[in-house]
């Protein structure tokens, strides 16, 4: 019975096919909400195109879309629902669903340096593949990527004002775009436009998902002003404390010491923030260890241990460690500057729909796919430099290759596909 049963799945094997279905997934992202305990979610429309429907089951199927997984989740009704289902199998072998969209966002901490926080939240959207158990065909959704216009991938919806992206106003346009996005309560949008990644499986040769990472902040001007101030206050009444000309008690010196150290105990804990892994060695553990260093060697009095260098120690340690939150903001504001370096400007006519995207937007009615979008598989074999993607293996896994955008605002990015193009004419001529 077992050698009957292994050979029937042999023959199902064999009979079982592959089909690589052509599908392109446009997503308009709406805004980023979310609660006070930090949980974020994207919403946003979704509107999936599957293509050459006659090669498959699909022709016929009464749900030809294929199912949505968010983060490794399934999708349930809660953050996915079908809005509209047009069917243009007779005359395209084509069907357009538009989904409504409210997706968890998976938050990682990227820079958690006092009084500065920046975290990516990241969706990661992928389509199931489906098994047709009458015909025995498993169907794998291909992604399709735009070849003309990035905005045919993945879109952010204008602000309600309409602004010209030009003629000065490109500023106000994407401070706007942030107000309308950002919803959160606990965080600040960095820039409005994501990092787009698409993953392609080298093994199956199809491109079932793709990745879009935000950077959002923790605004550091309130801690500023909510711990900075107050630490500088203690700093320097401290100060005046050691450096006092009357040489007070013994038991009121260490009282007035114990004073200040209660009152950074309150203040101190609200720098050490959640995080997905904790270490104990870090820049922000450093800053307290020495303010409560410098307390300690300040409330050592003179009276007591026969010299007052404990005490001016102290003094030089606690004034020492206000240069760590100093330190802190240069780095941020470098990671800001390389995050976009032109605040945005660069990227804005990749995402934003305005009136010269109408020309080259793709219409399941008057166009066909194949003049708007291309497979990743093609874009890896012809070898040619696109204008608008990068290629990239994933690091230590040869099973994918990602490919992402390329951002003009990054010089890198644009004095590599230069110099390739320019080998690839020497080898022409």
């Amino acid at each position: 019975l077992d050698t009957e049963y292994c050979l029937s799945r042999e023959k199902m094997a064999k009979k079982s096919k592959e089909i690589i279905v052509p599908v392109s997934n446009f997503c308009l992202i709406k805004h980023i909400s979310g609660d006070g305990d930090g949980n974020l979610n994207l919403v946003g429309t979704l509107i999936q195109h599957v293509f050459d429907t006659e090669k498959s089951a699909l022709r016929s199927a009464e749900e030809p879309s294929f199912k949505y997984r968010f983060n490794d989740l399934t999708a349930d009704d809660s953050m996915v629902q079908s809005r509209r289902l047009e069917d243009f199998r007779e005359e395209k072998n084509a069907t357009k669903e538009t989904f409504q969209m409210v997706a968890p966002l998976e938050v990682d901490v990227v820079f958690d340096k006092f009084p500065f926080k920046i975290v990516t939240a990241s969706l990661l959207i992928e389509l199931s593949t489906t098994f047709d158990d009458e015909h025995e065909k498993r169907l794998r959704p291909n992604l399709l990527l735009a070849r003309k216009d990035r905005r045919n991938n993945i879109a952010v919806q204008s602000p309600y004002q309409d602004d010209e992206i030009d003629g000065g106003k490109i500023w106000k346009k994407i401070e706007k775009l942030k107000d309308k996005m950002d919803k959160s309560e606990c965080y600040d949008l960095m820039t409005p436009f994501p990092k787009i990644e698409y993953f392609q499986d080298t093994k199956k040769n199809y491109c079932p998902k793709f990745k879009m990472t935000f950077h959002l902040t923790e605004e550091g001007s309130s801690k500023l002003v909510a711990i900075i101030a107050p630490m500088l206050l203690i700093s320097t009444l401290n100060t005046l404390h050691v450096f006092n000309s009357d040489t007070p008690d013994t038991v009121d010196f260490i009282a007035n010491a114990a004073t200040f150290a209660l009152t950074a105990v309150f203040i101190l804990p609200s720098i050490v923030t959640r995080a997905n892994r904790t270490s104990l060695f870090t820049s922000n553990n450093g800053y307290i260890l020495l303010v409560f260093l410098g307390l300690a060697l300040s409330s050592f009095p003179e009276q007591m241990v026969g010299t007052q260098n404990y005490a001016v120690a102290g003094v030089a340690l606690f004034w020492l460690s206000f240069l760590i939150p100093f330190i802190h903001a240069i780095q941020f504001w470098d990671f800001q500057r390389k995050l976009s370096p032109t605040g945005g400007k660069l990227r804005i006519k990749d995402f934003i729909s305005d009136d010269d995207f109408k020309p080259v937007q793709y219409n399941i009615e008057k166009h066909d796919y194949d003049e708007h979008f291309n497979s990743t598989q093609r874009m890896a074999e012809s070898g040619q430099v696109d204008t608008l993607y990068h290629q990239r293996k994933r690091n230590g896994n040869e099973k994918f290759r990602i490919f992402e955008y390329l951002d003009w605002e990054k010089k890198g990015f644009f004095d590599r596909e230069k110099e390739r193009l320019s080998e690839i004419v020497k080898k022409g001529e």
